[in-house]
């Protein structure tokens, strides 16, 4: 119980992180969306770091949410993300669909979706995003199927983890 209290203290608290960032973390929300068949996904990443991610990788300056943003910063974010990324669902591998991105404070908001999604009964996810930048990173990950909620909480050691519904 304790530990779903602090997931709910830290999705809640975003912005009050913003304003601190005091540590490095990922937030990855997953809902299904059964009416339409697909997982909604949306990933929030302090937007410094989401920048410094993708410049170590070989990418530019992306210089997000001002002027001078870089033409093709979505294409180098949705790179990045897909490439640290990766759900299986009910044992198959599934792709990202990239839809765009929001301002969200101090952070950025990625949107993606996988379709042809008709049931979940499992979902495994790999999520290393960040994780060769800071030694303290935390990618945690909010499953929500059928109103049934689920959290992981991934960092250096443990990028790997699975849900049942």
């Amino acid at each position: 119980m304790l530990r779903y209290l602090f997931y709910i203290i830290i999705l809640i608290g975003w912005p009050a992180l913003a304003q601190a960032h005091v540590f490095y973390i990922s937030i990855t929300k997953v809902k299904w969306n059964a009416q339409h068949e697909r997982l909604d996904i949306s990933v929030r990443i302090f937007t410094d770091n989401l920048e410094e991610a993708v410049a170590e990788d070989g990418g530019p300056l992306l210089k997000l949410w001002t002027d001078k943003e870089h033409t093709e910063s979505d294409l180098f974010i949705a790179d990045y993300l897909k490439s640290r990324l990766h759900f299986r669902v009910n044992e198959k591998e599934v792709d990202l669909e990239y839809l765009g991105k929001a301002d969200a404070l101090d952070a950025t908001a990625c949107f993606f979706q996988i379709r042809g999604i008709k049931d979940v009964k499992k979902m495994d996810v790999e999520n290393s995003i960040l994780i060769n930048l800071y030694d303290t990173q935390a990618n945690v990950v909010r499953f929500e199927v059928k109103e049934e909620k689920k959290f992981i909480n991934l960092n250096k050691k443990s990028t790997r983890g699975a849900v049942d519904f």
